[in-house]
């Protein structure tokens, strides 16, 4: 079995990349994925408070670990500057090793980023960085608005373009309820024209409950694709 990897970036902390992950696992078991054949990680965090998606791991027996190899703990990041910390390459092995440790056995790994894509740069292993050495497919999480939305958006997607990351899908979490309709209309319009190689894949609304994601979200992480460096979900009907 070849674990397939889906990693879920966002704007910054507080972006709902963790609540996203969890949405995605209630879909994955909805199209017919078993527990065993799924597993959550997160593998860089500041954050070590149990989030949702864990305790719905628990629940479900899905394999998980929420509190990855490296914690970005005050003062990590002089301390890796002055030497007192070990190196990119090794940190960087850290991560991959506890990546896939998690993977053995698993049809799908989602990856629940921190911060921002460059999150970790200082350190040498941000989000993009860990991402460009996994075949998976990007799944970006932007902040509510239409201009400093699509701002945002343009800098951090070019950011992981520019190191190599091309299937990325986009989702526009938290908008307030009665902005949805304006958010949509031109953000939607705009996107397409700044990004023409990204997939817009829907609008979240503020405390909205995901027990049914967009169609073009769930269409995007099932799809079938055979590029070796995006990800393709399908079901292993062997182990189903």
């Amino acid at each position: 079995m070849k674990t397939q990897y889906l990693y879920v970036m966002g704007a910054g902390s507080g972006a709902g990349k963790s609540t996203i992950c969890l949405g995605i696992l209630v879909q994955l078991l909805a199209s017919g994925f078993t527990e065993d054949q799924l597993a959550y990680i997160k593998p860089v965090t500041k954050c070590t408070e149990k989030q949702p998606v864990a305790l719905f791991c628990e629940q479900k027996n899905i394999s998980y670990r929420d509190l990855g190899c490296l914690v970005f703990n005050k003062g990590f990041s002089k301390d890796y500057i002055d030497g007192l910390t070990p190196d990119s390459t090794e940190l960087m092995n850290q991560v991959l090793d506890s990546i896939h440790t998690v993977a053995q056995g698993k049809a799908v790994v989602i990856i629940d980023g921190i911060g921002d894509p460059a999150s970790g740069s200082v350190v040498g292993i941000s989000n993009v960085d860990v991402a460009s050495n996994l075949a998976c497919r990007v799944i970006f999480i932007g902040k509510p608005g239409i201009g400093a939305a699509l701002d945002n958006t343009v800098l951090c997607v070019s950011f992981m373009q520019a190191k190599g990351l091309r299937d990325i899908g986009i989702i526009y979490n938290k908008i307030p309820f009665l902005a949805v309709t304006d958010i949509e209309k031109y953000v939607s319009k705009r996107l397409t024209e700044l990004l023409p190689d990204v997939t817009l894949l829907g609008f979240i609304k503020n405390n909205e409950v995901l027990t049914n994601l967009p169609p073009e979200f769930t269409s995007f992480v099932l799809k079938k694709n055979s590029s070796p460096s995006t990800l393709s979900l399908e079901r292993n009907k062997n182990s189903a």
